[in-house]
């Protein structure tokens, strides 16, 4: 009797053991998921800072949702050095923190080139979409400067599922050329401001994006005519500004409440025919 008390004893004593790891464990795992979350919601400038002196930080550093890369948020002063080196830091910091980021919960990117473009660069920015457009993206965007920036947005990207999760593409200063086999399932909102892309281009990708709610158009002047399908449901907000080129706007969404379309002076713009 005896005997069996001891074991019943022993046997408790361990389950209440592994009981108080198992609340250990799972405590920790909370604090973890709360750093990280507290992290998440820090601006990139301040989550990096807070990634040097936190091994916690470091750790959730390298799966940061939100990489927002400009002049400004990468701490780089024009003025106290000369410009070719501006861009030149620029393009190795970015480097440096998309080779260290694992991919893994990247929900946001914005991409601000405010120093001169070109077409050597595009090796940087191929490398970085492709580590960045992953399924689980959400908000994309690319600003080049200047308009001459001849970069093409690489599509391929996009295809086999990998960009349905995207709901806010938003493409300044580049190419973007579209075919009939992309579709972004999940876009509800595009903004493409002086891109190079045709009216039929937009269409294979409008015709394939029935989640879109906005469509917006600047200065895109290479579209002659806009046809936007009855496919597109939910789309309720449309906007159209200095696109010189355009003659034809024919919008079958049947749910467009919000519609602005504005002629910019600066463009040689002439409208035959408007339909809503």
């Amino acid at each position: 009797m005896l005997l069996m008390f001891l074991f019943l004893q022993s046997k408790s004593a361990i389950c209440l053991h592994n009981f108080n790891d198992l609340v250990f464990s799972l405590l920790c795992l909370c604090m973890q998921d709360i750093w990280h979350h507290i992290h998440s919601l820090m601006p990139m400038r301040d989550a990096a800072r807070a990634a040097c002196v936190s091994r916690s930080f470091l750790h959730s550093w390298r799966c940061h949702p939100n990489l927002n890369f400009s002049k400004y948020t990468l701490g780089l002063n024009e003025s106290a050095c000369q410009k070719d080196e501006s861009a030149r830091f620029f393009y190795i910091k970015v480097d440096h923190i998309l080779k260290k980021h694992s991919g893994i919960g990247l929900k946001k990117l914005k991409i601000q080139i405010n120093s001169d473009y070109s077409a050597k660069d595009s090796c940087f920015l191929n490398r970085w979409l492709k580590k960045a457009v992953t399924p689980g993206i959400e908000e994309l965007t690319l600003i080049l400067v200047p308009f001459s920036a001849m970069y093409n947005f690489p599509c391929s990207l996009l295809l086999n599922g990998r960009g349905d999760s995207i709901r806010y593409l938003h493409l300044t200063c580049c190419s973007f050329r579209p075919t009939v086999t992309l579709g972004l399932r999940g876009l509800t909102r595009l903004h493409l401001c002086l891109v190079r892309i045709t009216g039929d281009e937009l269409g294979c990708l409008l015709s394939h994006s029935l989640a879109l709610e906005q469509l917006e158009l600047r200065n895109c002047d290479r579209i002659v005519c806009l046809k936007v399908p009855r496919l597109l449901q939910r789309l309720n907000y449309l906007e159209v500004r200095g696109c010189a080129k355009l003659k034809v706007i024919d919008n079958e969404a049947p749910n467009v409440s919000s519609f602005t379309f504005e002629e910019t002076a600066q463009y040689n713009y002439h409208s035959e025919k408007l339909c809503k």
